[in-house]
């Protein structure tokens, strides 16, 4: 007489039986190991794949009129939090730091599209309303001082593309970093 099958229940998902193609053993520093098992009792190759992982800077943005006045820094912040492109719970003197010139480990969470956030800095560095610093990397800064909605670090920023349809709000928000007449 033949057996029915067993049904196991593994956090709430009934499974017949297990089978295993590849698991993820060996991890190195810098890398993922990745352990592709042909005959678990015999053979098994290990292969690491390493992801570039971006240095992070304590370099930060210039803004330019920042000896005049930060106000329109904190203007900008208050404009990002109404659009809902950074966290509700951002500390302005977080995202005032990352315009100071000042070194800062400080980072704040993007939660807006990153191609606004890419138009926004391309454009007030194209205006001069910021600068970086001679041995900094434009996006090696913003990779280094703004996270995505689930606080991870952005990669090759430097290949985003600018959003048409934000650049009219963008280019409202840098008026605020002009100096009044």
């Amino acid at each position: 007489m033949e057996q029915p099958n067993r049904i196991i229940n593994v956090a709430g998902d009934y499974v017949q039986s297990k089978h295993v193609d590849y698991e993820i053993n060996n991890v190195e520093a810098g890398g993922i190991g990745i352990q592709f098992v042909s005959n678990p009792k015999t053979t098994t190759t290990t292969a690491t794949v390493r992801l570039r992982t971006p240095k992070l800077q304590t370099a930060t943005f210039t803004y330019r009129y920042w000896q005049k006045s930060t106000m329109p820094i904190t203007q900008l912040y208050q404009c990002l939090l109404q659009a809902k492109w950074i966290a509700a719970d951002t500390n302005p003197d977080d995202f005032l730091a990352i315009f100071s010139g000042a070194d800062s480990t400080t980072r704040v969470k993007w939660v807006g599209k990153p191609s606004y956030l890419y138009g926004l800095i391309r454009r007030a560095v194209e205006q001069e309303l910021i600068s970086i610093p001679a041995n900094a990397k434009l996006w090696q800064i913003v990779e280094s001082h703004f996270v995505d909605s689930n606080s991870r670090s952005f990669h090759n920023f430097h290949k985003q593309k600018e959003s048409k349809t934000a650049i009219p709000t963008i280019e409202t928000m840098l008026k605020i970093l002009q100096p009044s007449a």
